[in-house]
């Protein structure tokens, strides 16, 4: 679709982005992290597992494994565990997605603050967004560890809104996880739901637009 050709948002004064599945292409690293990890300890990742886990924090995410499968380990060791077999990766070696970077230089010309939500642990969204030259596009990064609630309530959203001195209703999340986009929805944001074309995930009917990747995304202005 050309940029003519797209709708426009107007009156936006924040845009929120989740990182992993809606602008790093690393949804697949974490699939084989689950299956490395705990195959390691002779389980096996569920589908409801994957799902609960999706929209929290990477410690939250610990503990719930730790009680889902009765380990008998910290979340504060898991978490340290799973940072470390993916540090390299973030680093190095994790692309964005396809339209990523151009939507985020035309929101950020467009004026619109520019924010990050992540359940990633900090030590490894930074990384990324370095190599891949997109760090200073943003204006913060809110991860779920220090904000202290992930994205399964619309507590996070809230938070952003407040730090860019924007109403929720001024202001649009993207995600690539249902619970995520439910959260920002109640919390009252414009929501755009990011579905990978390979699994269908990110699917939801709560979002307000449906898209396969930013290049699809509306526009956002100020105005």
């Amino acid at each position: 679709m050309a940029d003519g050709a797209r709708k426009i948002l107007h009156g936006i004064g924040a845009a929120v982005f989740d990182l992993d599945g809606t602008l790093f292409d690393s949804t697949r690293l974490w699939y084989d992290i689950d299956e490395r990890f705990l195959g390691a300890r002779g389980l096996r990742p569920t589908a409801e597992y994957q799902r609960d886990i999706a929209a929290l924090g990477n410690l939250a995410a610990a503990a719930y494994t730790v009680k889902y499968y009765g380990l008998n380990e910290t979340p504060e060791a898991l978490a340290a565990e799973w940072s470390e077999m993916a540090r390299k990766e973030y680093a190095e070696r994790i692309p964005l997605l396809r339209g990523a970077r151009e939507y985020l230089e035309l929101t950020k010309a467009a004026g619109v603050t520019v924010l990050a939500a992540t359940s990633l642990a900090r030590e490894l969204a930074e990384p990324c967004l370095k190599n891949n030259g997109i760090f200073g596009l943003f204006d913060g990064i809110l991860t779920a560890d220090e904000a202290g609630f992930g994205k399964n309530t619309p507590d996070i959203y809230l938070y952003a809104c407040r730090l860019a001195g924007v109403e929720p209703r001024h202001a649009v999340a993207f995600d690539d996880v249902p619970t995520a986009i439910g959260s920002a929805k109640r919390a009252g944001l414009v929501t755009v739901s990011v579905v990978s074309i390979k699994t269908e995930r990110g699917r939801t009917d709560a979002a307000d637009y449906i898209v396969a990747d930013l290049s699809q995304a509306p526009l956002l202005s100020r105005e």
